[in-house]
């Protein structure tokens, strides 16, 4: 009989350890990998609010100042400086009818003729003006959506995202408001729209990086198993061949075959 018939290769245990580190390699990276994407989306959110906070503030105070001097021109300047800063898409000052006073982007108040009206479907006017219609000095911050920013994500993606990941994944920015109190009377509101572009962005990046890192885990798993069922599969022929030796058992044209004991067969006597 061939020693090959009798000793085969451990496909099953390959298999099985190969499946086996690959879904508890997968899952211990995937956790870590989730919680580290948790923990960079929920920083930007508290950055991006904390640092909002402290503009609108500055550009409340500015534009009670320039609208009084008469300097918008200075507060323009200050808008197209500020809007280098990271997600910051418009920032504008308008007063309580909707007319512009002051925006970044001059050609979009030229677009716009001048009033935030002209455009509903953009500039929401009850939330751009709600800090001006409850005269609250406090600041505001609102989920947003803006029509001219694409969700880089399907519907499904849209779901599982909203469900683990990040619930606010509907909306495309961020709404930061303030009034702008002149002689302790509201004339309108400063305004910053901050778009969740970075959002997207650590969320696309982070599903780059596990399938990376998966297929990385698969091959080593891979490998690491094929090396392992060789080694079973040596040892396992050693261990036969060593049994062979010891006992004398050999095999001949497919019969089992054993030693001659130098004892021969006993012929019955009778008495």
């Amino acid at each position: 009989m061939n020693e090959k018939n009798i000793i085969k290769f451990p496909y099953l245990f390959v298999a099985i350890l190969f499946i086996s580190l690959f879904i508890l390699s997968s899952s211990i990276a995937i956790f870590f990998k989730y919680k580290e994407l948790t923990a960079d989306i929920t920083n930007f959110v508290v950055e991006t609010h904390n640092i909002s906070k402290t503009l609108i503030t500055m550009y409340s105070d500015a534009a009670g100042l320039a609208y009084t001097t008469k300097s918008t021109y200075k507060l323009v300047s200050l808008f197209h400086q500020q809007q280098s800063l990271r997600g910051i898409k418009e920032i504008f000052f308008v007063l309580d009818n909707g007319t512009i006073v002051a925006h970044s982007d001059e050609a979009k108040k030229s677009e716009l003729n001048g009033n935030i009206a002209n455009d509903e479907f953009t500039y929401n006017i009850d939330m751009i003006l709600y800090p001006h219609t409850i005269k609250s000095r406090q600041l505001f911050i609102n989920d947003y959506f803006m029509p001219d920013i694409t969700i880089p994500f399907n519907k499904e993606m849209r779901t599982f995202i909203k469900r683990f990941i990040y619930k606010d994944i509907d909306t495309n920015s961020w709404l930061v408001s303030k009034a702008v109190f002149i002689n302790g009377k509201s004339v309108g509101t400063v305004n910053c729209i901050i778009v969740k572009e970075p959002v997207y962005q650590i969320i696309d990046s982070s599903f780059n990086e596990i399938m990376i890192i998966i297929a990385i885990i698969c091959g080593v798993s891979f490998f690491t198993s094929l090396i392992a069922g060789v080694i079973v599969y040596t040892r396992q022929k050693k261990v036969y061949r060593t049994m062979s030796y010891d006992t004398g058992l050999h095999f001949h044209e497919g019969r089992r075959q054993f030693p001659h004991t130098g004892i021969r067969e006993a012929i019955p006597v009778k008495e």
